[in-house]
């Protein structure tokens, strides 16, 4: 293949560096809130993996688009109908009323733990600003002392009453929208990686229509 002089700066292979570039940012969200998302095992190894393929096809469609590779370029496309695919299947396995159950499984067991040794519920009632259960009640009606955990500080100051809300209804609603976001965010990536390989077959066929071209 002959060598020859592209102009990137109106041309599709500009619009796959700039897509590949904000698709590291897409995937810090499924990381960050990775603990948070799915409640099933496989669809979090889904989600983990998406994320890494997602992030080794950036640097492959820059590359590709840069070097004014075809080869590399189909390399791209084959990596974005992977997680075109991936996204369809953690839509298709979305499931509320199990995250749900899940969430109610985490705050149980902490709570069952906690009995047993002080301490396993100071995580959570932290994290999410509750107490208890459903209130800190359950601490007061098993005469418990209620944890440190459970009071607001600011200002290195703690608060006189304890957050008020339990932690049932205070994981599930944090855990709920959490689970929202992520739908949403693979529905986005869907649309946004059929975009970029529409962007990536345009530049495919404009580097064999150059290379066709300077061949003669």
């Amino acid at each position: 293949m002959n060598t020859f002089v592209r102009d990137s700066k109106h041309s599709p292979d500009f619009m796959v560096i700039i897509i590949g570039t904000l698709s590291v940012v897409a995937c810090v969200f499924e990381l960050e809130k990775f603990t948070e998302g799915s409640a099933e095992h496989m669809e979090k190894i889904i989600q983990l993996v998406s994320a890494a393929v997602l992030v080794l096809s950036t640097f492959v469609g820059c590359l590709g688009a840069v070097y004014g590779s075809v080869r590399i370029l189909f390399c791209f496309i084959v990596m974005l109908i992977a997680l075109i695919i991936s996204h369809i299947w953690k839509l298709w396995h979305y499931n509320e009323a199990k995250q749900m159950t899940a969430t109610e499984n985490l705050v149980t067991t902490a709570w069952m733990k906690e009995l047993v040794t002080t301490g396993a519920m100071h995580k959570i009632q932290e994290r999410h600003e509750c107490c208890g259960v459903k209130s800190g009640l359950d601490y007061v009606n098993l005469n418990m002392k209620i944890p440190i955990s459970c009071y607001r500080y600011e200002n290195n100051l703690r608060s006189i009453y304890p957050y008020e809300e339990g932690c049932f209804s205070a994981v599930k609603r944090s855990y709920l929208t959490v689970y929202r976001y992520e739908r949403l965010t693979h529905a986005l990536l869907i649309g946004f990686e059929s975009f970029g390989l529409v962007l990536v077959l345009l530049l495919i066929c404009k580097l064999l229509t150059k290379s066709r071209r300077y061949s003669y």
